[in-house]
Protein backbone atom coordinates (compact mmCIF):
# COMPACT_ATOMS: atom_id res chain seq x y z
CA UNK A 1 0.00 0.00 0.00
CA UNK A 2 3.11 2.47 0.70
CA UNK A 3 4.52 1.75 -2.41
CA UNK A 4 1.12 2.51 -4.41
CA UNK A 5 0.64 5.98 -2.54
CA UNK A 6 4.63 5.99 -3.14
CA UNK A 7 4.56 6.03 -7.36
CA UNK A 8 1.31 8.04 -6.96
CA UNK A 9 2.18 10.88 -6.05
CA UNK A 10 5.79 10.82 -8.04
CA UNK A 11 3.02 10.28 -10.85
CA UNK A 12 1.44 13.23 -9.56
CA UNK A 13 5.21 15.12 -9.24
CA UNK A 14 5.63 14.23 -12.66
CA UNK A 15 2.33 14.91 -14.19
CA UNK A 16 3.03 18.71 -12.98
CA UNK A 17 6.42 18.69 -13.75
CA UNK A 18 5.27 18.07 -16.96
CA UNK A 19 2.31 20.73 -17.44
CA UNK A 20 5.08 23.03 -16.62
CA UNK A 21 7.10 22.59 -18.95
CA UNK A 22 4.44 22.79 -21.46
CA UNK A 23 3.09 25.90 -20.60
CA UNK A 24 6.93 27.00 -20.68
CA UNK A 25 7.36 25.96 -24.35
CA UNK A 26 3.82 27.44 -26.10
CA UNK A 27 4.75 29.23 -28.73
CA UNK A 28 2.96 31.12 -31.42
CA UNK A 29 3.79 31.21 -35.61
CA UNK A 30 1.99 34.67 -35.51
CA UNK A 31 2.33 38.28 -33.33
CA UNK A 32 -1.23 38.83 -33.47
CA UNK A 33 -3.16 36.13 -31.44
CA UNK A 34 -6.16 35.51 -33.92
CA UNK A 35 -5.23 34.21 -37.62
CA UNK A 36 -7.19 37.46 -39.05
CA UNK A 37 -8.92 40.12 -37.49
CA UNK A 38 -12.40 39.48 -36.51
CA UNK A 39 -15.39 41.21 -35.32
CA UNK A 40 -15.53 42.04 -32.00
CA UNK A 41 -17.34 44.19 -29.11
CA UNK A 42 -15.22 46.72 -27.63
CA UNK A 43 -16.56 47.55 -23.88
CA UNK A 44 -16.50 50.57 -22.75
CA UNK A 45 -17.11 52.39 -19.34
CA UNK A 46 -20.61 53.12 -18.37
CA UNK A 47 -22.12 49.67 -20.03
CA UNK A 48 -21.15 51.22 -23.54
CA UNK A 49 -19.46 49.27 -26.35
CA UNK A 50 -18.59 49.53 -29.70
CA UNK A 51 -18.44 46.75 -32.80
CA UNK A 52 -14.64 47.13 -34.39
CA UNK A 53 -12.85 44.39 -36.44
CA UNK A 54 -10.28 43.70 -33.19
CA UNK A 55 -7.24 41.36 -32.55
CA UNK A 56 -4.85 40.53 -29.51
CA UNK A 57 -0.94 41.86 -29.98
CA UNK A 58 1.61 39.58 -28.00
CA UNK A 59 3.80 41.98 -28.03
CA UNK A 60 1.97 43.65 -25.39
CA UNK A 61 -1.01 42.15 -25.26
CA UNK A 62 -2.81 45.36 -26.65
CA UNK A 63 -6.23 45.66 -28.43
CA UNK A 64 -5.63 46.69 -31.98
CA UNK A 65 -8.18 46.96 -34.30
CA UNK A 66 -8.80 48.24 -38.06
CA UNK A 67 -9.76 51.53 -38.90
CA UNK A 68 -12.47 50.99 -40.86
CA UNK A 69 -11.95 55.34 -42.70
CA UNK A 70 -8.33 54.37 -43.78
CA UNK A 71 -8.20 50.25 -43.64
CA UNK A 72 -5.06 50.89 -41.01
CA UNK A 73 -4.13 48.48 -38.48
CA UNK A 74 -3.86 50.78 -34.87
CA UNK A 75 -3.46 49.88 -31.07
CA UNK A 76 -6.41 50.92 -28.85
CA UNK A 77 -4.90 54.06 -27.06
CA UNK A 78 -8.52 54.88 -25.19
CA UNK A 79 -8.53 54.86 -21.77
CA UNK A 80 -12.63 54.27 -21.39
CA UNK A 81 -12.13 50.52 -22.89
CA UNK A 82 -12.37 48.49 -20.08
CA UNK A 83 -12.36 45.23 -22.30
CA UNK A 84 -13.40 43.25 -25.26
CA UNK A 85 -15.24 39.82 -26.68
CA UNK A 86 -13.91 37.97 -29.39
CA UNK A 87 -17.77 35.58 -29.90
CA UNK A 88 -17.58 33.69 -26.29
CA UNK A 89 -13.70 34.78 -25.56
CA UNK A 90 -13.85 37.95 -23.40
CA UNK A 91 -10.27 39.91 -22.06
CA UNK A 92 -10.36 42.76 -19.20
CA UNK A 93 -7.74 45.43 -19.21
CA UNK A 94 -5.08 44.80 -16.63
CA UNK A 95 -3.28 48.26 -17.28
CA UNK A 96 -3.08 50.76 -19.45
CA UNK A 97 -2.49 48.43 -22.49
CA UNK A 98 -2.75 44.93 -21.54
CA UNK A 99 -5.76 42.82 -22.20
CA UNK A 100 -6.12 39.58 -19.76
CA UNK A 101 -8.79 36.84 -20.80
CA UNK A 102 -11.10 35.64 -18.62
CA UNK A 103 -9.93 31.87 -18.12
CA UNK A 104 -12.37 31.48 -15.02
CA UNK A 105 -14.81 33.54 -12.59
CA UNK A 106 -16.77 33.20 -9.55
CA UNK A 107 -19.33 35.30 -8.06
CA UNK A 108 -17.76 38.39 -8.83
CA UNK A 109 -14.47 37.89 -9.07
CA UNK A 110 -12.31 36.67 -12.29
CA UNK A 111 -9.20 35.21 -13.39
CA UNK A 112 -7.10 36.35 -15.96
CA UNK A 113 -4.55 35.38 -18.27
CA UNK A 114 -2.06 37.79 -20.27
CA UNK A 115 -0.26 36.17 -22.43
CA UNK A 116 2.69 38.08 -24.68
CA UNK A 117 6.16 37.21 -26.27
CA UNK A 118 8.69 35.96 -23.94
CA UNK A 119 11.71 38.42 -24.68
CA UNK A 120 14.29 36.67 -22.56
CA UNK A 121 13.63 33.33 -24.61
CA UNK A 122 13.29 35.18 -28.15
CA UNK A 123 16.46 36.82 -27.14
CA UNK A 124 17.88 33.35 -26.27
CA UNK A 125 17.06 31.94 -29.85
CA UNK A 126 17.65 35.23 -31.93
CA UNK A 127 21.59 35.24 -30.76
CA UNK A 128 20.49 38.36 -28.50
CA UNK A 129 18.30 40.01 -30.79
CA UNK A 130 15.34 42.26 -28.79
CA UNK A 131 14.18 43.76 -32.18
CA UNK A 132 10.95 41.98 -33.21
CA UNK A 133 9.64 41.76 -36.94
CA UNK A 134 7.10 44.25 -36.38
CA UNK A 135 7.22 47.77 -37.52
CA UNK A 136 6.27 50.45 -35.60
CA UNK A 137 5.08 53.84 -37.13
CA UNK A 138 4.49 57.41 -35.55
CA UNK A 139 1.83 59.14 -36.75
CA UNK A 140 2.75 62.44 -35.46
CA UNK A 141 0.90 63.59 -32.26
CA UNK A 142 -2.31 60.75 -33.10
CA UNK A 143 -1.10 59.22 -30.11
CA UNK A 144 -1.60 55.92 -31.81
CA UNK A 145 0.18 53.74 -33.52
CA UNK A 146 0.20 51.64 -36.89
CA UNK A 147 1.57 48.07 -36.91
CA UNK A 148 2.72 45.89 -40.08
CA UNK A 149 3.55 42.48 -39.74
CA UNK A 150 6.55 42.27 -41.32
CA UNK A 151 7.05 38.41 -39.80
CA UNK A 152 6.47 36.31 -42.96
CA UNK A 153 7.90 32.75 -42.56
CA UNK A 154 10.75 34.25 -40.87
CA UNK A 155 9.79 32.59 -37.28
CA UNK A 156 9.40 29.34 -38.96
CA UNK A 157 13.37 27.95 -38.13
CA UNK A 158 12.57 29.09 -34.71
CA UNK A 159 9.14 27.53 -34.44
CA UNK A 160 7.20 30.34 -33.39
CA UNK A 161 7.73 33.00 -30.57
CA UNK A 162 7.76 32.05 -26.99
CA UNK A 163 4.89 32.72 -24.88
CA UNK A 164 5.00 33.39 -21.58
CA UNK A 165 1.30 33.78 -19.18
CA UNK A 166 0.98 36.35 -16.79
CA UNK A 167 -1.74 36.17 -14.24
CA UNK A 168 -3.98 38.68 -12.37
CA UNK A 169 -7.22 38.75 -10.31
CA UNK A 170 -10.06 41.12 -10.92
CA UNK A 171 -11.45 41.34 -7.65
CA UNK A 172 -14.55 43.20 -7.40
CA UNK A 173 -13.57 44.97 -10.53
CA UNK A 174 -10.06 45.67 -8.94
CA UNK A 175 -7.05 44.60 -10.90
CA UNK A 176 -4.15 42.15 -8.38
CA UNK A 177 -1.63 40.47 -9.88
CA UNK A 178 -1.70 36.79 -8.64
CA UNK A 179 1.52 36.84 -6.47
CA UNK A 180 1.36 35.63 -2.69
CA UNK A 181 2.70 38.96 -1.23
CA UNK A 182 -0.71 41.05 -3.32
CA UNK A 183 -2.74 38.14 -2.64
CA UNK A 184 -2.26 37.71 0.99
CA UNK A 185 -3.56 41.19 1.65
CA UNK A 186 -7.05 40.08 -0.01
CA UNK A 187 -7.98 36.70 1.66
CA UNK A 188 -10.95 36.43 3.82
CA UNK A 189 -9.73 36.84 7.61
CA UNK A 190 -11.37 33.32 8.62
CA UNK A 191 -9.60 32.06 5.71
CA UNK A 192 -6.15 33.35 6.23
CA UNK A 193 -4.35 29.80 8.01
CA UNK A 194 -6.18 27.27 5.30
CA UNK A 195 -4.35 30.24 3.14
CA UNK A 196 -1.43 29.91 4.28
CA UNK A 197 -1.19 26.15 4.54
CA UNK A 198 -2.09 26.27 0.50
CA UNK A 199 1.21 28.21 0.32
CA UNK A 200 3.21 25.36 1.81
CA UNK A 201 1.87 22.67 -0.74
CA UNK A 202 4.58 21.68 -2.85
CA UNK A 203 2.12 20.92 -5.67
CA UNK A 204 0.22 24.58 -5.66
CA UNK A 205 1.80 26.73 -8.49
CA UNK A 206 1.23 30.60 -8.89
CA UNK A 207 2.08 29.65 -12.52
CA UNK A 208 -0.97 27.25 -12.46
CA UNK A 209 -4.49 27.93 -13.59
CA UNK A 210 -6.09 25.20 -11.70
CA UNK A 211 -4.02 25.92 -8.72
CA UNK A 212 -4.70 29.39 -9.00
CA UNK A 213 -8.58 28.90 -9.74
CA UNK A 214 -8.17 27.43 -6.01
CA UNK A 215 -8.06 30.79 -4.64
CA UNK A 216 -11.50 32.26 -5.26
CA UNK A 217 -12.88 30.22 -1.85
CA UNK A 218 -10.50 32.69 -0.03
CA UNK A 219 -11.88 35.83 -1.56
CA UNK A 220 -15.01 37.88 -0.37
CA UNK A 221 -17.47 37.84 -3.16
Amino acid sequence: MKLYLLTLLLLLGWGAAQAQQLQEEQRADRQLVYPDFREAKVLQTFGRFVKAKANILYKNAALCYIDEKDGKVYQASNASIVGVVFDSIRYQKVDKVAMGRVVAEHGGNRLLCVTTIDMEKYREITGGSTDLPFVSLDLGGLARETFIDMSGGEQQANKGYPLKHTYYFSLKGRIVPARQKYIKKEVKSDMKLAFSNLMEDRWWSWNDEASLKQLFLYFPE
